[in-house]
């Protein structure tokens, strides 16, 4: 029951399993990242105005509080699409074991 194009088949799912899992990856580092990454993105931007004195420490405060729970949700969404890469590899990797039981004909 072998067809001719299994093993491509099969390789090409591999490599689509191995750029999802490497994609949830990424992902899982980006979550982790979020907060450092969100905050120097913030002191960036607010820097300038609180050097100048155009924002007041109460302004400061509120801003910085809302890119707090901002990068929270960045957060969350980051390991969610990780979650769904880590679901698309194991699917992949499960038809290719389906693929490869089916050709040896068992």
């Amino acid at each position: 029951m072998n067809m001719p194009g299994q093993r491509i088949l099969r390789i090409a799912l591999g490599l689509l399993a191995s750029l999802h899992a490497a994609g949830a990856v990424w992902c899982v580092t980006g979550a982790l990242d979020a907060r450092s990454s969100d905050l120097a993105a913030f002191h960036a931007v607010a820097g300038p105005l609180k050097e100048k004195g155009d924002i007041s420490p109460a302004g400061m405060t509120a801003l910085e509080q809302n890119v707090q729970r901002r990068s929270s949700v960045h957060a969350t969404v980051m390991y969610s699409y990780a979650a769904v890469h880590t679901i698309t590899a194991v699917g992949i990797v499960t038809a290719i074991a389906t693929i490869r039981r089916m050709s040896k004909g068992k």
